[in-house]
């Protein structure tokens, strides 16, 4: 008779001993499988929160003489760790097609320029993200929204509106037109507050955002202020710190900006720690009650396996029955614990969010890889316990073993 028969009828007429092993496998595994969809669903939820957080590195200069040149923006960029940039310039320009707003009577350079702002993207990292400017009308300037948006007082006093176009220009005359996408207001009307001798360039009414496409235009080779560099990888930010830092030189200042992340990531990583506990425990505990329940079962097969290798079955024939044997009782557990992980993944659910502190929307969802852990470490469990139990029987003498059990 080949070695699955055997098997197969062995479990058969064991059925007290086969249901013992199978309550307890299906505890083992329920308890492995509900710790690695915690794991798994946590690690997910932290992967799509280093997009939302927008973790990121300030390069600001230190002193006016010192720029951030288009060369150094191209080498970060090709770092591994950015996801994005936003590159800040700041000049002084003439307008060309309209009069800047001041009250000051002086007839100097001051108060005939109005202060330009460049952005990559003008939602992010400006006064408008801090809430100190809002969008009256139009649009925010995007990587894919071109143009410039200008002061409400400073278009009412030039008849300006959105669609229509100015004029800009360099000392050296250079000169560059651009379309006004978006018309902004201070918060508490701010203007009112500025003294009158204040002069037009650095009135508020005065400052024009636009896009780095038309700065670099206007100044062929475009230096800026300030560039926010935003990591693709908050957890690792110091290391992007350190390729900046070698970018950069002392020229430049670097402060970072994870807050958010790390309130946000520290309950989740709580949530790991205690589920890897978890699962450590649930792995050695389980190695251990299988290994004594099948070391007690296999006591009492030693006659039964002493005859067989009597009768000329191999040590491996034995091994592969034996391991049939308990397989078959682990797979009907995983099916068990696969269906008890669907009926309690709500329950999972809510013992992880309960905590006010777990700001994430936590979706805990049986999937296939779940399934799969759970093979490879309810496997790896009943594997090491069949090990323990039968390997000492095998390496022992038929003989001796006859002889004791007749003794």
């Amino acid at each position: 008779m080949k070695f699955y028969q055997l098997g197969f009828r062995y479990l058969q007429r064991k059925k007290g001993k086969t249901i013992l092993l199978l309550i307890v496998l299906i505890l083992v595994n329920s308890m492995i499988l509900g710790t690695s969809m915690i794991l798994r669903t946590t690690n997910e939820s932290k992967q799509a929160m280093q997009e939302k957080t927008n973790s990121k590195i300030v390069a600001e200069i230190t002193s006016k003489d010192s720029k951030i040149t288009e060369n150094e923006v191209n080498k970060i960029e090709t770092l591994e760790d950015v996801s994005s940039i936003n590159r800040i310039g700041r000049q002084e320009v003439f307008p060309n097609n309209f009069a800047p707003v001041t009250l000051n009577t002086s007839t100097n350079e001051e108060n005939l320029k109005i202060a330009l702002l460049s952005y990559d993207d003008l939602e992010k990292d400006s006064p408008f993200s801090e809430m100190q400017y809002r969008l009256a009308s139009g649009d925010y300037i995007k990587r894919e929204k071109k143009g410039a948006v200008i002061n409400a007082n400073l278009a009412n006093q030039n008849g300006l509106k959105v669609g229509d176009t100015i004029e800009l220009s360099t000392e050296n005359g250079t000169k560059v037109s651009v379309q006004i996408i978006g018309i902004f207001m201070s918060a508490g009307n701010a203007e009112k507050d500025q003294p009158s001798e204040t002069t037009a360039v650095n009135r508020i009414e005065n400052q024009i955002f636009i896009d780095n496409s038309t700065y670099k235009e206007l100044f062929k080779e475009a230096e800026f202020e300030k560039i926010c560099i935003y990591s693709k990888r908050p957890e690792k930010l110091d290391v992007l710190e350190t390729s900046l830092q070698k970018i950069f030189g002392n020229d430049v200042a670097l402060s970072t900006s994870d807050t958010l992340y790390q309130q946000m990531s520290a309950p989740l990583e709580q949530i790991s720690k205690v589920a890897n506990l978890m699962l450590v425990l649930t792995l050695v505990t389980g190695t251990v009650v299988v290994s004594l329940l099948l070391c007690m079962w296999m006591r009492t097969r030693q006659k039964e396996v002493a005859i067989f290798m009597s009768l000329g079955k191999t040590k491996i024939e034995i091994f592969l029955q034996t391991l049939l044997e308990a397989g078959s009782v682990f797979t009907l557990s995983v099916l068990g614990a696969t269906a008890i992980g669907k009926l309690f993944s709500g329950v999972l659910q809510n013992i992880i969010t309960s905590s006010e502190s777990v700001t994430e929307n936590l979706k805990v969802v049986l999937q296939i890889q779940d399934i799969g852990m759970l093979f490879l470490l309810g496997g790896a469990v009943i594997l090491v316990a069949l090990c323990c139990s039968i390997l000492p029987i095998l390496r022992a003498n038929p003989k001796d073993i006859l002889a004791k059990m007749e003794g």
